[in-house]
């Protein structure tokens, strides 16, 4: 996964660069989404790794699956992947375009987990913390996690907190062991 991130990360910033000064973000980020779902499923999955269909080939199925929706720009990128033997990698594409897209538009996705549902009040604090920290409209994902005891964990990116019982027990255990 970690290979296909470093392969994609080039093809998605040409393709955010073309798309910002186009100013056709949204129009990019609905057709590499169709793209990678294309690319995704079992057949075309196949297709892409059988050395016996030459690029022009697998570009052309990918034509006529998206028909009309195919930008001209679109089947430039296809035909650089798949000359490349690149293609494995469009859904990783997309998802680094997605996420240039949201740092472009202030834009940043987070994930809080918590032992327990968290209360509207707590969601509030939380959106209201993390929109400050980033300066950004952060989109938060609220998952539960018995095992946490008590606390939360957020991840923003790279970025991390572990505010959890669990963790904090850990630690204290990793301490008096020494």
């Amino acid at each position: 996964m970690a290979q296909l991130m470093t392969i994609a990360r080039p093809y998605a910033e040409a393709v955010f660069a073309l798309s910002q000064e186009a100013n056709s973000l949204a129009a990019w980020s609905e057709e590499l989404a169709n793209l990678a779902t294309i690319s995704q499923d079992p057949a075309m999955a196949a297709m892409i790794k059988n050395p016996a269909y030459s690029a022009d080939q697998i570009v052309s199925v990918f034509t006529e699956v998206m028909g009309e929706n195919l930008t001209k720009e679109g089947k430039g990128l296809l035909s650089a992947m798949a000359g490349n033997k690149r293609l494995s990698a469009l859904s990783d594409v997309s998802e680094v375009f997605e996420t240039l897209k949201a740092e472009a538009e202030k834009r940043v996705r987070a994930t809080v987990i918590s032992a327990r549902k968290t209360t509207v009040e707590q969601k509030k604090k939380l959106s209201a913390a993390l929109n400050a920290k980033f300066d950004a409209e952060v989109e938060i994902t609220y998952e539960e996690d018995a095992s946490l005891v008590g606390g939360i964990k957020i991840k923003v990116g790279d970025w991390a907190i572990d505010g959890s019982a669990q963790s904090q027990l850990n630690k204290l255990g990793a301490a008096i062991a020494q």
